[in-house]
């Protein structure tokens, strides 16, 4: 569910400055497109730099080789500013960012993948600051370099986002994804383009809000041809149980990091005070607060151990289930809907964050309906990051065949 705590620094070489007809005089300043709705031109990455990423910087990242198809064309990136409202919050208005990776070629028209990022540290390590996400550059590489459109949703309270984040905050990840693919399909008509169809993706968190926002498109009725995740939580209860009282050698050191995230999140988001204090141990807190924040904190005090940061009595599975923040986890999942687009749900078997049976939950409680609408598939002996690593190019044949 994390893609790391430390903010992870990548070197990258400017994009050669290569002129054709689609990228030449590109403003950089805000372009609007009405209805709250404005892009900003960020930068040009050659073919060159795309192959770069998906033959030294993904390897590095993911700890994995994994063979890409090389990109085929430049790429056009854009950041996204557009309006929208927290349904937890009465609606409350806001702005929100994304990003937009455009082919730079002849076509006007292209299949379009809405990729969901994974749990970032850094404020920033988000589609629209695409410098800063090694998710969102493989993504870029792999699909925007061969011919698609790529988008992405920063979620609420990350990007440029003025809010608190919204981690795991289901109607949020919802809204925030919907309002991105209305607001990008605004900027294409701008640039005269135009998608034909579109595809869903997400690693993490990303695979969590993939199928929650599936849910909230297929309840508006728009279509979608397909939809992908990678190590997706879809059940937090069942993932955050396991954490606190069936643990694994396993278990990746970061875990503690997603009860913070979740415990100021639904305080802010579901209105609930005092909802973390009466989660996190008073020694932890303080700092904890800092972190959600992104204000300055002592990243060594974080404690690995689980029950360093959480409270003894959340260890008790009756306590834990019938308590504020329990309640709250118990309602954070995006699997329980009869699913009517096809989608495919890949998990590692040594995923440090993700087990088995939680990467084969959202196809196992589809079945039991007699649906078949969900497949899962193993990726092998990977890592959270290496299962991401592994998948996307299976995404991306799959999506080439619908």
């Amino acid at each position: 569910m994390m893609t790391g705590l430390v903010r992870i620094g990548v070197v990258v070489a400017c994009a050669a400055l290569v002129w054709s007809p689609a990228s030449a005089q590109q403003p950089r300043g805000p372009v609007q497109v009405g209805s709250g709705v404005s892009y900003q031109y960020l930068d040009r990455w050659d073919v060159d730099r795309l192959d770069r990423i998906l033959s030294t910087d993904t390897p590095k990242f993911a700890g994995i080789q994994v063979t890409y198809t090389p990109a085929t064309n430049a790429v056009k990136l854009y950041r996204v500013t557009y309006s929208s409202v927290v349904p937890e919050r009465g609606n409350k208005p806001i702005v929100a960012t994304g990003l937009i990776a455009v082919p730079d070629t002849k076509a006007t028209s292209f299949p379009m993948v809405s990729y969901q990022h994974g749990t970032v540290y850094g404020k920033q390590e988000v589609p629209s600051f695409p410098e800063q996400s090694p998710e969102t550059q493989l993504m870029i590489a792999q699909f925007a370099g061969q011919g698609y459109l790529v988008i992405g949703a920063d979620y609420f309270g990350m990007g440029s986002s003025t809010e608190p984040e919204g981690y795991m905050v289901k109607g949020s990840h919802q809204q925030a994804t919907y309002d991105m693919v209305v607001a990008s399909r605004a900027v294409l008509a701008d640039l005269k383009l135009a998608d034909t169809k579109l595809f869903l993706s997400g690693w993490s968190q990303g695979g969590f809000v993939t199928l929650a926002m599936l849910e909230k498109l297929e309840a508006a009725g728009m279509p979608v041809n397909a939809a992908a995740t990678a190590s997706a939580p879809a059940d937090a209860f069942a993932g955050f149980e396991g954490f606190l009282n069936f643990p694994r050698k396993i278990d990746a050191d970061w875990i503690p990091t997603i009860f913070i995230l979740t415990a100021f999140s639904y305080e802010n988001y579901y209105g609930v005070p005092g909802l973390a204090r009466s989660l996190l141990t008073a020694d932890s807190y303080d700092n904890a607060r800092k972190a959600y924040l992104r204000e300055p904190f002592d990243q060594a005090a974080i404690p690995t151990d689980l029950k360093k940061l959480i409270r003894p009595e959340y260890f008790d599975t009756q306590y834990f289930a019938n308590s504020a923040y329990g309640r709250i986890v118990a309602q954070t999942q995006s699997y329980r809907w009869v699913v009517k687009t096809p989608v495919r749900t890949y998990y590692g078997l040594t995923d440090e964050a993700i087990r088995t049976e939680l990467g084969q939950l959202p196809m196992t409680w589809q079945k039991a309906m007699g649906n078949d609408k969900i497949e899962a598939v193993p990726t092998g002996d990977t890592s959270h990051r290496g299962t991401f690593a592994t998948a996307v190019p299976q995404w991306k044949t799959w999506f080439d065949g619908k």
